[in-house]
């Protein structure tokens, strides 16, 4: 019988719970508020465990492991964060070393934005491109990188703070304390700041993301638009560093749909589309013109990506993986 894996994506709202075998196929699926504020951590991981000791007792294939996401920056020995925001009760947790010694399974822990991208990679848009490039654009930013199959890892355990790179040095100073950062200007934050501009009152991102969808609102297509040029300005920054082969949008602002999509890819093409077209041409595999789509992996991308080194998935072996020094 097939081994699985227990994949779990604890988000900043939300943790998400599944089995993940070979194919990438999902079941046993359970989700939970995470809930993690305050300093105790005991609540969320008694809730946690429970759903873990359930689930593990419903399968009869053996288990191989478990993979978690966690939101926020890893410390050094990826045994749990450092940083999270949105989850202070789990910062300082040894997550690795509670889950291995309650179910005597080889424990992973990733930084969530390179779980999702693994996800990506290994089972959406992302297969069969040897770098690859993940921009998850939601509440925040950030986008993780894969180059042959393994994680680039800078810091935190992901591709750096991508996010906070600046796109406007004239606009005030937002939530991440930055002029002008990517993060503030195409988050949420940022969406509702333009909307609050342009209607004259508070409007939630995700009713300007939704119009801007269905195209019924001129506001919302031009807010939407703006987004897209900003996103183009930020892949265009990050691709002359990390020079991906193919990039994938995801996260709920990308629901936004083709408004956003065509607006970014353009803004792409007028900012370094001459570059990568004078370098394609190079001798070799390593440099190419990259392809920008909308993310396959939809929602449980997190759980999925953790699990793929336990499965024997990763292009990485014993653990390794691309690190910068």
């Amino acid at each position: 019988m097939q081994a699985s894996v227990i994949g779990v994506d604890i988000g900043g709202t939300h943790t998400k719970i599944g089995l993940v075998n070979r194919a990438g196929q999902l079941s046993g699926y359970r989700s939970m508020p995470t809930d993690a504020s305050g300093n105790d951590p005991q609540p969320f991981l008694q809730r946690l465990f429970a759903h873990l000791d359930a689930l593990i007792a419903e399968q009869a294939a053996p288990l191989a492991g478990i993979g978690v996401s966690m939101h926020g920056e890893l410390d050094d020995d990826e045994r749990g964060t450092v940083l999270g925001l949105n989850t202070p009760s789990l910062i300082g947790v040894d997550m690795r070393g509670l889950l291995e010694q309650r179910y005597h399974t080889p424990v992973r822990i990733y930084n969530d934005l390179t779980a999702h991208t693994l996800g990506e990679y290994y089972f959406g848009c992302g297969q069969g491109a040897r770098r690859f490039m993940c921009l998850a654009v939601g509440t925040g930013l950030g986008a993780g990188v894969v180059v042959d199959g393994k994680p680039l890892l800078i810091d935190g355990g992901n591709a750096g703070n991508t996010g906070l790179i600046i796109l406007d040095p004239d606009a005030p100073v937002g939530p991440t304390g930055i002029k002008g950062a990517a993060e503030d200007l195409c988050g949420v934050a940022g969406i509702e700041h333009m909307a609050r501009e342009r209607y004259g009152r508070a409007v939630p991102a995700h009713e300007v993301i939704r119009a801007a969808r269905d195209g019924d609102d001129v506001q919302a297509t031009a807010i939407m638009q703006q987004v897209g040029l900003y996103l183009g300005q930020t892949l265009a920054s990050l691709s002359v560093i990390f020079y991906p082969h193919r990039i994938a949008l995801t996260g709920g602002t990308t629901t936004a749909g083709e408004v956003l999509l065509s607006a970014c890819r353009d803004q792409f093409e007028t900012l370094v589309g001459q570059f990568f077209d004078d370098i394609a041409v190079l001798p070799g595999s390593h440099y190419r013109k990259a392809e920008i789509m909308l993310g396959e992996g939809g929602p449980n991308s997190g759980i999925l990506g953790a699990c793929v080194e336990l499965l024997g998935l990763s292009g990485a072996s014993d653990g390794e993986v691309d690190r910068a020094t």
